[in-house]
């Protein structure tokens, strides 16, 4: 399952190509970063000196990407709100019916080490939480998930 920290993919999401076709009728979310708890030692042993790194370094660069989050998003040419995952819910009984989303707001990949030299790159969908729909958008790797900028750029693309 793709999607595994909301009650909204308790059912299997199906993948499609493409954008949906009524997604400029329709009202988006876009999530927010949200802190982590920092759980690795900055004293410990080398992998745990890493982690901790990026668990600091996240929670550092999140308000910056917020904000420009907030300003990059009214580029985006249809109605969308901005909240975080853990308090999107109520949006969707608001009439909101699609999610811009990715693994990346679950924030797993802070929680161990990656392989040496492996690039994570995280793929992003727009959710119909209506139909249980997910279309892959784009994708962005690790290094540029924090480039609110550019996410907004690329939504704007496959939208085109």
């Amino acid at each position: 399952m793709l999607f595994s920290t909301s009650c909204i993919w308790a059912q299997e999401v199906q993948i499609m190509d493409g954008i949906p076709k009524d997604l400029k009728d329709e009202k988006i979310i876009f999530f927010k970063f949200e802190a982590v708890e920092v759980t690795a030692k900055e004293d410990g042993n080398a992998q745990e000196r890493y982690l901790h790194l990026r668990q600091t370094n996240h929670n550092h660069v999140i308000k910056e990407a917020n904000r420009e989050l907030t300003i990059a998003a009214m580029d985006y040419p249809y109605a969308y709100a901005i909240t975080q995952k853990s308090r999107h819910k109520p949006l969707l009984g608001a009439g909101y019916k699609y999610i811009l989303t990715s693994k990346v707001y679950d924030n797993e990949h802070l929680k161990a080490q990656p392989e040496q030299d492996e690039l994570i790159v995280f793929e992003y969908y727009i959710v119909d939480t209506e139909n249980l729909l997910a279309y892959k958008a784009f994708q962005l790797d690790e290094m540029k998930v924090y480039d609110s900028k550019m996410l907004i750029r690329r939504l704007k693309k496959a939208i085109k």
